[in-house]
Parts: structure tokens; C-alpha cells; sequence
């Protein structure tokens, strides 16, 4: 738990966003300084061309930087931004002991067609989150939290599900992650790169 709070992820695979769209190809690459700093780079290709977004959070500011231009994340953006990062820190099992947090089981259900079960999360300030673990292994196996769809500016129900564990310098991980957002797979990606960092340098997160 403790070599995932300070991290560095990349993933290749292909997203799905606007119906009736072919499906983008895309790299991207997370990296984490919990419990208040996040970066993700984003780098998608559309008909031979290549776009890539960068955003970030530094403690209470954020920024975007889309081809080549900075600026300061709008308040909502960065606010929505929070709360996915609230809901991915999850993933590590971060704020589970914290006094506030209230934990309970839900159903079991089935992912990928094995036994698995759930607790809910809640925290005052934030979104409900389920963690869904396989009942063998005891690994994460689904999240499911709702967001903010900057396509249509609506709430939809996000479900992500996490298989092909590795392991990586004594830990295991997923090497394969699918997202859903109702019901409709948007994201299908494999883990190609992960490392774990004792510290990182503050300009790693820094406004340019």
C-alpha cells in the first residue's frame, strides 16, 4: 500500500467516447504523490493527427495544458478532477482507516464471471464509491462511482474493472483495465509501464 502512493502509470489502448465514432487510439500516463498531488498526460490519435492534454492537481490548484498552452484548471473542472482522483486513491485502499470514512458490504456480484465482493465507501464531501475484490485472491477486481460526462455534461454511473494482476517489485498489479460508463465500454487498455518512487521532485506537478 505504501509503494502505491507514490507512483507512475502508463497505459495504451483504445477509447470510445461519441457514439457512432470509430475508436481513438491513446497512451496515457498517471502519476501520483497522494494525497494531494496528481498528474495525468494524455495523448490521443485522430485521423493521423496527434492531441495531447496534460492536467494537474498541486494541492488546491490545477492546471491543463492542451497543445503547447497552459492555463489554470476552472474551478468545476478541477473540483470534478478531485473527485476522480478521490475515487482512483480508492484503488490503492487510501482513506479506508480514515475516522470518517464508513464502510459497509454490499451484494456480491460476478466480474469477468468469478465470485467477488463489495463494500461501500462513504465520506462526507464525496461521491459514493464500491470496491469489488475477487473472493479468492482478495484482489481488486471493480470500482463503481458515478461522474461528471464531459460529452454531455451529465452524471453517468462509471464502472471500471481490473484484471491480468502482475507482479511489480513484490506487488501485484492489474495489467488490464476496461471502463464502462452506463453500461457502454469507452475505455479497453493494457498497463505497459508502472513504477514506484519513494519521493518525487515538486516540478513534477508544478505549472509550467
Amino acid at each position: 500500500m505504501a509503494k502505491l502512493r507514490t507512483m507512475r502509470i502508463k497505459v495504451e489502448g483504445t477509447a470510445s467516447f461519441v457514439p457512432g465514432q470509430p475508436d481513438l487510439p491513446f497512451t496515457i500516463e498517471d502519476i501520483w504523490q497522494m494525497p494531494h498531488r496528481y498528474k495525468t498526460s494524455s495523448t490521443f490519435q485522430f485521423q493521423d493527427q496527434k492531441f495531447t492534454q496534460i492536467q494537474a492537481i498541486d494541492g488546491d490548484k490545477g492546471w491543463i495544458q492542451a497543445n503547447g498552452q497552459t492555463q489554470d484548471m476552472p474551478r468545476e473542472a478541477l473540483d470534478e478532477m478531485k473527485e476522480q482522483k478521490y475515487a482512483e486513491d480508492l484503488d490503492r485502499l487510501a482513506l479506508l482507516t480514515e475516522k470518517d470514512v464508513a464502510i459497509s458490504t454490499v451484494d456480491p456480484i460476478e466480474v469477468d464471471g468469478k465470485p467477488a465482493v463489495g463494500v461501500l465507501v462513504k465520506l462526507k464531501g464525496h461521491r459514493d464509491v464500491k470496491l469489488y475484490f475477487d473472493k479468492t485472491s482478495g484482489l481488486l477486481v471493480k470500482r463503481e462511482h458515478r461522474l461528471l460526462d464531459p460529452s454531455s455534461g451529465k452524471e453517468v454511473l462509471q464502472e471500471v474493472v481490473f484484471s491480468d494482476y502482475q507482479e511489480k517489485d513484490g506487488l501485484k498489479h492489474c495489467r488490464k483495465i476496461v471502463a464502462f460508463r452506463d453500461r457502454k465500454k469507452v475505455i479497453d487498455a493494457k498497463v505497459t509501464e508502472i513504477a514506484f518512487f519513494d519521493k518525487l521532485d515538486e516540478k513534477v506537478f508544478a505549472k509550467p
